[in-house]
């Protein structure tokens, strides 16, 4: 059994990317005493994915039919095969 997480949704991503470039480089909208609308919408939007209320975790646990300790020793080992076309 192992525990995940939410994927953060695809606008939370782009600002980490924002946030990421605007530490290097300045966009063309950059002002001249440093402020951004970008910068300041992406960090809005990181900080409410920050303070959303919690989830609990998602427990997720193996089918039936496959055998995780093998899994991990043998590659490919726990997945279902499909039989050859005749």
């Amino acid at each position: 059994m192992y525990e995940t997480r939410p994927e953060p949704p695809f606008r939370v991503l782009m600002a980490g990317y924002v946030v990421d470039f605007h530490h290097r480089h300045a966009c063309p909208r950059c002002q001249p005493d440093g402020t951004c609308r970008r910068l300041t919408a992406a960090a809005e939007t990181l900080r409410a994915w920050r303070d959303r209320p919690q989830r609990p975790l998602t427990h997720h646990t193996a089918p039936d039919h496959i055998d995780p300790e093998r899994t991990l020793r043998e590659p490919g080992a726990g997945t279902q095969q499909t039989p050859a076309a005749p």
